[in-house]
């Protein structure tokens, strides 16, 4: 469901499920918000925390469905190969074989993917935010494309690609952590 359900469709089934029929969630806006200097911010009051609810898990079903997905997998092709059958001769248990070297061994396709898809949630939130009336990055995009703005547009794709190139150099160092093959080959000399 997660999946294959368009998310402008799971925001206005959420929309109809909590905030229509069950009268829990606002259906719209951010909430109150709260004055700390020259911050503003809503995350500090119930309404805000309670208007963060339906787009959080809006925007991070698909991402949630489609990592669960991937790592199983990941999981299920890392099982069947032949250093766990090895680990199982040895007797080690079924937590230390699927925790200490099956996971590890899927964390590097699972790591690309994440990082893809927490930029593209920053990116390209423009659908969520529609849905639930939030004046965010995306609708300043929208508006600037409608009024010819290229100054906003220029500046919201460089912001987009800065973005995209840190969550790519954080996902090259994970990398290195995760996996203690790439460790040894940057510390060699060429």
């Amino acid at each position: 469901i997660g999946i294959s359900l368009p998310t402008f469709l799971i925001g206005i089934l959420l929309i109809y499920l909590f905030a229509v029929v069950l009268g829990w969630l606002p259906s719209f806006g951010r909430g109150e918000t709260v004055r700390i200097g020259w911050w503003s911010t809503g995350l500090l009051t119930v309404s805000g925390l309670k208007a963060l609810i339906m787009p959080s898990i809006t925007l991070g079903l698909f991402q949630m469905t489609l990592i669960m997905r991937l790592v199983r997998a990941e999981m299920l092709e890392v099982l069947r190969t032949d250093y766990i059958r090895f680990a199982r001769a040895r007797g080690l248990t079924t937590r230390a074989i699927h925790f200490g070297h099956a996971l590890r061994n899927t964390l590097i396709p699972v790591i690309t993917v994440a990082g893809l898809q927490f930029g593209s949630v920053i990116a390209f939130a423009i659908i969520t935010e529609t849905v639930f009336q939030w004046p965010g990055m995306g609708l300043l995009f929208v508006q600037a494309v409608q009024n010819v703005d290229i100054p906003i547009m220029a500046a919201y794709l460089l912001m987009v690609s800065l973005i995209f190139v840190t969550i790519n150099l954080v996902v090259d160092i994970l990398y290195t952590v995760v996996d203690p093959r790439l460790r040894s080959t940057i510390s060699r000399p060429a």
